[in-house]
C-alpha cells in the first residue's frame, strides 16, 4: 500500500502511548485520537490516506461502538480493541466488515494487533484463489478475504482452477470446496501438487460434509489445512493468515539458502547448482573490487556495503540472463556462454570501464572505485575454470589493478 499511516483511537492514555510506540517502532506513522469527535475531524481532513485503524470500541462520547461505522465508511481496514469480553459485543463487532478484534485484557493483545497491521501492509498483491461451484459461497469468501486486502480470484470448478494455477505462478493460497461438478476438491488438490509445491502455494480444503475422514483425505492429497462449514470469521482468518505466513516463511528460507543477503545475488552454493546444468561451452569471469579495505577504512562499512550493492546492480544491468553470483567478500563471478576468453573480453572490458568512469554520490561524499577481472574459458571442468580465472584475477591485481586479465 502507498500509505503507512495508522489511525490509533484509544481513550486510555497509557494504552495509547504504549500502542503508539509499538506501531512506530515497526516503521509506521501514527495519528492518535481519543474521542469520536477527534476521529471525525481527522477523517474530514484526509481520511482516505490511512492504511489501517486500530480502534478502541468504547470511547467517552461513543460508549457503544458508534465510532466503528464512521471509520468503516471511509473504507479503512480496522482492528477493534475492546475491554468487553461478552459474546454480544463480539458478535456485534464481527457482523461489521472489520479486519479482526482483540480483547484488551489479554497480554497478547498488543502483539496480535501489530501482527495484523503487518498483514494489512503485506497482503495487497497476495493472490488467493477461491474454488467453489456456488456463486454465493464464492462471494462470501471473497468479501471476507477483501477485509484483509487480499487479491481474490475465483473459479467455479476444478479444471478452471487448474488452468489458472498453471498460468499464474503468483497465486499463494487456494481455498477449495470438495463437492463440485467434474473433479472434486480432493482430486484437484492432488493434481495441483504435481506442479505446485508447498513452498509455492498453500491449500485449504473446505467442506460441509459430515464425513469424519474428509480432513484426512484433503491433507493426504496435499492440502495444508481444512475448514468444516459452517465456520466462524475468527477461525477463518486465523487459518488463512497462518497458511499465508507458512508459505512466506518457506520462501524466505529458500531465498536465504540461495541468495546473498546483502546484494540479493545468488550465492556460491546456488551458482554451483546452476553450473552443473550447463551443456554449452562457457567461460568464467572473477570480479574483485580494488582496494576494498580502503573504502571501508575511509568511508565506513555502510559505504563499503553500498559499493558491493552497486557492483551487484551493475552486473545485473550489464549481464542480463547470465549467471552472476557473489562468491564472498568483495568477489563476484559471472558465467556466460563462450568458447574462448576473446568471446568475453569486449563485454568485460566495457564493464570495467563503466565502473571506473562512474562517480557514486554517498552520504560520506562521492565514491569512485575500480575493478580487477580475471577471465577463463575453454575448459570443460568448472573447478579448473574457476581456479584459472582466480589466478588471472590476482595477476590483474599484481599488474596494477583496474584491468581485465586473460593470461
Amino acid at each position: 500500500m502507498s500509505s503507512n499511516k495508522i489511525l490509533l483511537v484509544e481513550d486510555n492514555t497509557s494504552v495509547l502511548r504504549t500502542m503508539q510506540r509499538i506501531i512506530e517502532n515497526d516503521g509506521f506513522a501514527v495519528v492518535c485520537a481519543t474521542t469520536l469527535r477527534e476521529v471525525e475531524t481527522i477523517l474530514a481532513h484526509g481520511g482516505h490516506s490511512f492504511m489501517a485503524c486500530v480502534l478502541d470500541y468504547c470511547l467517552p462520547d461513543a460508549p457503544d461502538g458508534e465510532t466503528l461505522p464512521v471509520v468503516l465508511a471511509k473504507k479503512i481496514p480496522t482492528i477493534v480493541l475492546t475491554a468487553r469480553s461478552d459474546m454480544e459485543t463480539r458478535e456485534k463487532v464481527l457482523l461489521q466488515p472489520v479486519v479482526d478484534y482483540a480483547p484488551k485484557d489479554t497480554p497478547a493483545a498488543f502483539e496480535y494487533t501489530i501482527k495484523m497491521i503487518r498483514r494489512i501492509h503485506h497482503n495487497p498483491g497476495i493472490r488467493v484463489l477461491v474454488v467453489d461451484d456456488s456463486v454465493t459461497i464464492r462471494s462470501y469468501l471473497r468479501q471476507l478475504l477483501r477485509r484483509h486486502l487480499y487479491e481474490v480470484l475465483e473459479a467455479p470448478e476444478a479444471d478452471t482452477a487448474l488452468r489458472m494455477l498453471r498460468d499464474d505462478p503468483t497465486i499463494r493460497l487456494v481455498l477449495s470446496d470438495h463437492d463440485m461438478p467434474g473433479k472434486n476438491g480432493v482430486t484437484m488438490v492432488s493434481e495441483i501438487r504435481r506442479f505446485r509445491s508447498h513452498e509455492e502455494l498453500a491449500i485449504i480444503g473446505i467442506s460441509g460434509s459430515q464425513d469424519p475422514a474428509m480432513t484426512a483425505r484433503f491433507i493426504k492429497a496435499g492440502a495444508d489445512d481444512y475448514l468444516n462449514k459452517p465456520f466462524n470469521h475468527e477461525e477463518f482468518f486465523c487459518r488463512v493468515t497462518r497458511n499465508v505466513e507458512f508459505v512466506e516463511n518457506l520462501r524466505a528460507l529458500s531465498r536465504a539458502a540461495r541468495e546473498d543477503p546483502l546484494t540479493g545475488l545468488p550465492n556460491r552454493r546456488y551458482f554451483f547448482e546452476n553450473v552443473l546444468k550447463q551443456t554449452q561451452p562457457f567461460g568464467v569471469a572473477m570480479v574483485d573490487i580494488d582496494h576494498f579495505k580502503r573504502i571501508n577504512d575511509r568511508y565506513g562499512h555502510d559505504i563499503g556495503d553500498l559499493a558491493l550493492k552497486l557492483v551487484a546492480d551493475l552486473l545485473r544491468d550489464q549481464f542480463p540472463g547470465k549467471h552472476i553470483a557473489r562468491f564472498g567478500g568483495e568477489e563476484f563471478v559471472i558465467l556466460m556462454q563462450a568458447r574462448s576468453e576473446q568471446d568475453m573480453m569486449a563485454a568485460m572490458e566495457a564493464f570495467r570501464t563503466s565502473v571506473a568512469d562512474a562517480v557514486f554520490p554517498t552520504s560520506q561524499g562521492d565514491l569512485q572505485f575500480t575493478l580487477s577481472i580475471g577471465v577463463a574459458a575453454g575448459l570443460p571442468d568448472v573447478s579448473a575454470l574457476l581456479k584459472l580465472a582466480d589466478e588471472r584475477l590476482y595477476m590483474a591485481k599484481s599488474r596494477g589493478r583496474n584491468q581485465v586479465c586473460t593470461g
